[in-house]
């Protein structure tokens, strides 16, 4: 089985798709595209994926873009370990909690606080009002998802695909709470996310994964 992993560090998107690989320990090459050099849009990248993003794999000739597409496939050929594990109900819910995290944790409480303070022209203050409407959506968002935890983990005793797509989110805030003080997100975490994040970053393959650039 040859499959090749183009991943961008940094990517929230591309992480969630290294973890599940080394979840599932299925073999892959890691070619790791520069966004500064604009590998991704190099006509050798564009020929895989005219979407000219990361993620994107190729397995045996098929060429594969879009993060949750990918763990499905990834779920499909792995023939061991899970990412959507259990009966229809329990693979149901994971997909639900993948779903409420994009569209709420991420989409209406991490973006706008991403945006305010790293897309706005330089010498243009955030918008208070929306950074703090996006900290209480993520306060609500991790009550929530606290709530959900079925043991160690969100699903049970082992990490499925919607812990694998929930802890780059996390991950985004724990960053941005120390490298943007004025975000207010240092210290956000409830105690039942911040220890399931410590459970993510205990995993034997994680330190593999973390974004180099992230550790200065």
């Amino acid at each position: 089985m040859a499959l090749t992993f183009y991943h961008g560090q940094g990517s929230p998107y591309s992480w969630r798709v290294w973890l599940a690989l080394e979840h599932l320990g299925l073999p892959y090459e890691l070619k790791v595209l520069s966004f500064s050099e604009k590998d991704q849009l190099k006509p050798e990248f564009v020929d895989l994926n005219p979407r000219h993003q990361v993620p994107t794999i190729v397995h045996d000739g098929f060429a594969l873009w879009e993060s949750l597409a990918i763990l499905a496939y990834l779920d499909e050929i792995a023939g061991g370990r899970r990412l959507f594990p259990g009966t229809a109900q329990e693979r149901a819910r994971i997909w639900r909690l993948i779903r409420e995290d994009e569209e709420h944790l991420d989409g209406k409480g991490l973006t706008p606080i991403y945006d305010e303070l790293y897309k706005k022209p330089e010498g243009v203050a955030p918008d208070e009002a929306r950074l703090e409407a996006g900290r209480k959506k993520l306060r609500e968002e991790f009550d929530t998802f606290g709530r959900e935890l079925r043991g160690p983990f969100l699903a049970g005793e082992a990490p499925t695909a919607a812990d694998f797509v929930m802890y780059p989110d996390i991950a985004y805030v724990k960053r941005i709470g120390l490298k943007k003080p004025e975000s207010k997100l240092a210290g956000i975490l409830p105690p039942p996310i911040a220890q399931w994040a410590a459970r993510i970053e205990a995993l034997p393959y994680f330190e593999k994964t973390f974004p180099p650039h992230w550790r200065s």
